[in-house]
């Protein structure tokens, strides 16, 4: 049907395939919808050409993205590739309804489209599900910040996608895709670069990247990686200059093998290691980039991950099921002190997790597609805290959360008319959840509650419509939920129960981000949630969670480009939120009326704006360069709930350059960040006791120079 057509089938991935015309295609760069990518021909993958259509891998059933009623985007791995060993910063920087609390590397908690509960990663789940391929990276805890080293692509679906991936996806998901073993190939590349930060320490980060075949049926895929930021914080107290290192190690490996047919295995494991010399924030009022502590205060992050994938990614059925492990221990040291006393907070946070999803699908073919599936996951969140006070320590109240999830999702899409397609799914689970206390005084007491069952509903539909051919107007419904857990304050137990997202959303795209010479995508959600999880200070100073009431988020973005030659694009985004909590709990009304009933949700600016201009040349030959410029500006937030976090955050312009000379397999790469040398506040949070008038600034303008090699 497809050659009476006059179109080619042609594969442009594991499991992914495209009809093309015959006749020649515009002269325009393919681009993804979030920014420019970077022709890297130093290391063959597996090959993407100018394609009439992309299929978005984070909606598990192959849709391609005319089809897909969400807001959703994808941003190439090359366009990480030439800035160094990057993570979710990166991410960051090219978009508007992405953003992080900037803690530190490896300790962060990430959000989308302006769903937020709190500062700190505590035993709550994250709002955002972080995928690494189909492997979930985090459920209860901080972010791992897993390094942006040789990644097909990143999705962001925003919005609550609890049908599909179940608890904590209250926000969407971000699905990190990395390359995967090719075939019959031997092939590399090595990439240094060297840095230097005004008013701070210089770095550089080296990656490698390995493709080698075993025979004809089996491929493994090495990366490893090592960085070092300088630090720009300077420590009055002591002294102490460049405070804030930060040193970075990783590595992963994937092996692939046919098992016959079109049935696959990889079998994949990874490990990242984060270590700060200290923290970086400074203090609000006092000298420019410092701070005086009387204690140093490093963290570290270790993150380990094992899988095993078994597929088939192609035919009219199609089968993938992911077994996982994964543990990430954070520890963390504040500043404690009381007055001169110097004394030290150490917190010692560990999450672990076992996890299986087996799903059967249909892509859409005569008018119908499917998806069933399953899912268990069994998770363990610990965290115990202790005082250092002249050598000697003292333990503090800690707790331990434990989950059992088993679940049955599925999903169906039925094409209506011609140009009208319908989405409908649900979700349903069993969560058995049990917590317990450490380091308790005699009188305190365990709620019994602690240990009970809790099951959950999730419906979900859509409808899609394409009245033009490059129009595609949607409208959508989904939940999202989070089980409760138990925290402590001083020597008592809370109980907090589960809490839950509804979220409807209108929208539309047009056009194709590189192929049209205009495209523009738009949406505009409301939000009702209930028994909000959130954290706050107790009156020791430290994190704890609870349920503090009901509220409601209004979001609208709008993203669009603009291909004004052949070789210059220019792109533009912007995000409006506006959460509050609109009937708080009995325990919180005081602080919700100190506030004239103006309680927002933290964490998420008001207003978030970027603008970049991608342009490229042909210099002759292999020659070609490559500039690409944006700016971020994020306006304000609030850092926490309640009068204790309310101090004001953002209100900054966040900005970078990358300039890439390449001649066939080798590039000469020029990165610039926060081209202005903007000070501003990216979180204002530092240490919890008596920490007061604290910001974290953004990195001082840096250089780095990069060389990449491929073989």
């Amino acid at each position: 049907m497809a050659k009476l057509s006059g179109l080619q089938v042609r594969k442009v991935g594991s499991n992914s395939y495209v009809l093309l015309a015959e006749r020649p295609q515009p002269k325009l760069r393919r681009i993804a919808p979030t920014g420019a990518p970077i022709a890297r021909p130093i290391l063959r993958q597996e090959a993407e050409p100018q394609l009439a259509d992309i299929v978005v891998t984070a909606s598990k059933r192959d849709t391609l993205s005319r089809r897909f009623a969400g807001a959703w985007s994808r941003i190439e791995g090359d366009e990480f590739a030439a800035l160094g060993v990057r993570g979710a910063d990166a991410i960051e920087s090219r978009t508007v309804g992405f953003s992080s609390t900037h803690l530190g590397s490896g300790r962060n908690k990430l959000f989308i489209r302006g769903i937020a509960d709190s500062s700190f990663s505590g035993p709550t789940q994250s709002p955002v599900g972080q995928y690494f391929g189909d492997v979930r990276t985090g459920y209860s805890g901080a972010d791992p910040d897993l390094k942006l080293v040789d990644i097909k692509s990143v999705e962001i679906l925003e919005g609550p996608q609890s049908t599909l991936y179940g608890s904590g996806a209250l926000g969407g998901i971000v699905l990190l895709r990395p390359n995967m073993p090719v075939f019959g190939e031997q092939s590399g590349m090595i990439s240094n670069g060297a840095s230097l930060t005004r008013r701070g320490d210089p770095g550089h980060d080296t990656s490698g990247v390995f493709n080698l075949p075993v025979g004809d049926a089996v491929a493994i895929r090495a990366v490893g990686y090592r960085a070092l930021e300088g630090g720009y914080i300077d420590n009055l107290a002591t002294g102490g200059k460049d405070i804030n290192d930060v040193r970075v190690t990783g590595a992963r490996a994937t092996l692939s093998a046919k098992l016959g047919g079109d049935w696959l295995v990889d079998l994949g494991g990874a490990a990242q290691r984060i270590r700060g010399n200290d923290s970086q924030y400074a203090d609000r009022n006092g000298p420019s980039l410092s701070r005086n502590s009387l204690v140093d205060q490093p963290f570290s992050s270790d993150f380990s991950l094992a899988s095993i994938v078994v597929r088939k990614d192609t035919g009219v059925i199609r089968f993938r099921s992911t077994m996982a492990a994964s543990h990430h221990q954070v520890e963390e040291n504040f500043d404690a002190s009381m007055g001169s006393n110097p004394r030290q907070l150490r917190q010692l946070s560990n999450a672990r997790a076992l996890s299986n999803e087996t799903r059967l699908w249909r892509p859409m073919k005569d008018h119908y597609s499917w998806l069933a599936g399953f899912s268990a996951i069994s998770h363990r969140y610990d965290v115990s805290r202790d005082i250092l006070n002249e050598g000697e320590s003292t333990d503090l109240a800690g707790t331990e959360n434990r989950v059992r999830e088993s679940t049955i999702f599925g999903e169906v899409g039925l094409e209506l008319g011609r140009s009208i397609e319908a989405t409908i799914g649900a979700r349903y689970t069993i969560a058995d959840l049990s917590g317990s206390g450490q380091h308790l005084s005699p009188v305190a007491v365990v709620p019994a509650e602690a240990e009970r069952k809790e099951r959950s509903f999730l419906p979900s539909a859509a409808i899609s419509a394409r009245p033009l051919d490059n129009l595609t107007v949607y409208g959508r419904y989904q939940e999202g939920f989070r089980p409760g857990g138990v925290s402590i304050a001083g020597d008592t137990v809370i109980l907090y129960r589960n809490d839950h997202l509804r979220t409807a959303e209108l929208g539309f795209r047009y056009g194709k981000p590189g192929r049209d010479p205009f495209d523009f995508q738009g949406s505009a959600t409301i939000s009702s949630w209930h028994n909000i999880q959130a954290d706050f200070l107790d009156g020791s100073g430290l994190p704890i969670t609870d349920n503090i009431g009901d509220g409601r988020v209004w979001t609208l973005t709008a993203n669009g480009g603009a291909q004004l030659t052949d070789d210059l694009r220019f792109e533009a985004g912007i995000a409006w939120n506006d959460g509050r909590i609109t009937h708080p709990a009995d325990a919180y009304r005081a602080a919700w009326d100190m506030l004239e009933g103006t309680m927002n949700i933290p964490n998420i600016a008001k207003v978030v704006a970027r603008g970049a201009i991608d342009w490229r040349v042909a210099l002759g030959g292999d020659w070609m360069l490559h500039t690409n410029i944006y700016g971020r500006y994020v306006g304000s937030s609030r850092l926490g709930v309640g009068p204790q976090l309310g101090e004001e955050q953002g209100q900054y312009l966040d900005s970078g350059l990358m300039v890439r000379l390449s001649e066939g397999a080798r590039a000469w790469t020029l990165n610039i960040t926060n081209i202005t040398d903007e000070v501003g506040n990216r979180f204002a949070f530092g240490a919890p006791i008596g920490g007061v008038d604290q910001i974290t600034p953004l990195r001082p303008r840096t250089i780095r120079l990069g060389f990449e090699q491929g073989f």
